[in-house]
Order: structure tokens, then sequence, then C-alpha cells
């Protein structure tokens, strides 16, 4: 079924693991390919909205990119991005707990947080703290 999370649970020796959840297509597609062109060494997985807890429990991801953050991907994952939160010009982030926001989320700075969950800072990250 196109969407659902992968029934393996996936050992990362390289990259990072990244989870891109979207309920549009296009969007999760176009974010996953360019991820994958951008960072080979990470594993770029795909999935709908509503399987998005599933995918996290099974593939234990370095990053989550999604519409909206839940609990699990709160409390399991080291980073996460919820894409234009309250439907607005802005992201909120999350890096190891620390939180902030980042206003007109550009790729380079999804790049970044790839880039910080592998433990490198190649790009920098235009964001202000909450």
């Amino acid at each position: 079924m196109p969407g659902s999370p992968t029934a393996a649970i996936i050992k990362h020796v390289d990259g990072a693991c990244i989870l891109v959840a979207s309920e549009l297509t296009c969007y999760r597609q176009a974010l996953a390919g360019a991820f994958r062109e951008l960072r080979p060494n990470s594993e770029v997985f795909e999935a709908e909205s509503e399987f998005l807890d599933q995918a996290v429990e099974r593939l234990g991801p370095d990053l989550v990119v999604c519409d909206a953050v839940s609990i699990r991907v709160q409390t399991e994952t080291p980073c996460w991005v919820e894409l234009y939160a309250d439907h607005e010009d802005r992201s909120l982030v999350s890096v190891r707990g620390e939180r902030s926001i980042i206003e007109q989320i550009q790729l380079a700075d999804l790049l970044s947080l790839i880039d910080r969950s592998e433990g490198e800072a190649s790009y920098p990250v235009q964001n202000r703290a909450l």
C-alpha cells in the first residue's frame, strides 16, 4: 500500500534515517527526493500522516519531517520538524529536546537538520528559540 510504513526495523550505518510524513503526496515525494539526492548517505522513508506513529515505531528515525507532530514523534525522535505549524509560515523544530521556530523554512534549513542529526553541521540554521 503506498505510503504505508516499512515493516522492517532498519539499522543505520553511515547517514541519518529520515522519515517524511505528509498528506500531500507531491510535497512528501519532492522533499524525500531532494533528501535522497542531496544526502545520499541517509536513508529516506515516506509515509502518509495517518501512518506516522507506526513508521516511527518501526524505523526509529533520527529526523522526522511532518505536517503535524504526534506525542510519539516528540518522545521517541531526537529531531523533528512540524512544517507550517498552525497553517502559518513558520515551522516548529526540535533538536534533542531544544525547540525553536524557523520562519519561512528553506531546504537548506532541512539539510542542516539532517546534518545535525548525523552529528555534522554543514549548513547554518536560521532560527530563534521559543
